[in-house]
């Protein structure tokens, strides 16, 4: 399942953030798709797949302490219209 993770931080938190940030290593279960950074600080997004809700656990409760995550089931909108319309939805 595919998740858009949004990361929010206090600046003081800032260097546990960096320090995070460069030994993040997604656990097995979890691919990173990509990142991204928001330029005015405080943010982070990542859009990445886990294959099990142990997979999802693993990667984002090391961050607990330093982040609150706003974590979010997505689908491409292609693939949603499809899937409605298989259940004769009609959008």
């Amino acid at each position: 399942m595919l998740f858009m993770d949004i990361s929010t931080w206090a600046p003081e938190h800032r260097e546990d953030i960096l320090k995070h940030f460069k030994e993040l290593r997604p656990p097995a279960g979890v691919h990173v798709i990509n990142q991204w950074v928001d330029l005015t600080g405080g943010r982070f997004f990542i859009l990445y797949e886990a294959e099990s809700s142990e997979a999802y656990a693993a990667f984002n409760l090391p961050w607990s302490d330093v982040c609150k995550i706003d974590s979010v089931p997505v689908m491409e909108a292609t693939e949603f219209i499809k899937h409605m319309l298989e259940r004769g939805i009609k959008l």
